[in-house]
């Protein structure tokens, strides 16, 4: 289900959110370095690492698709701020996936910040922030 956004600039940015989604979850990869700037930044869990670059970035959704079968995936209870040529969109998701024989089942929240810049939002800045597992 598409969230329901006040603004047109809310409802581009989740687009582009949905087709960096779909490059993952479906292995629609033609087209997702269109949607990563250059200086893309992805910050795993922890904030003990960083994956610096677009290309390298691209690598961690592809190493994903290739390798993880899902089964189930959900989001809810998505926002997207913008301020000027910059927003930050946050939803909460639920991941079912085997990998390597190994199921697993993660919960958590999604935090992206994308920049307008070369005529389309592009994101610049991710991670995710689990729940804890009860």
């Amino acid at each position: 289900m598409t969230p329901a956004f006040a603004t047109e600039v809310q409802r581009q940015v989740w687009a582009v959110l949905q087709r960096i989604n779909a490059a993952w979850l479906r292995g629609e990869l033609d087209n997702l370095s269109e949607t990563l700037h250059e200086r893309m930044l992805v910050v795993p869990p922890g904030f003990t690492q960083r994956i610096e670059g677009a290309v390298s970035c691209a690598e961690g959704y592809q190493d994903f698709a290739r390798t993880a079968t899902v089964q189930s995936y959900e989001e809810s209870d998505a926002s997207v701020d913008v301020f000027g040529a910059t927003a930050v969109v946050s939803y909460r998701y639920r991941l079912t996936y085997t990998m390597e024989g190994t199921s697993y089942q993660d919960t958590g929240n999604d935090v992206y910040v994308f920049v307008f810049e070369d005529d389309r939002w592009q994101a610049v800045w991710r991670t995710l922030v689990p729940v804890a597992k009860e």
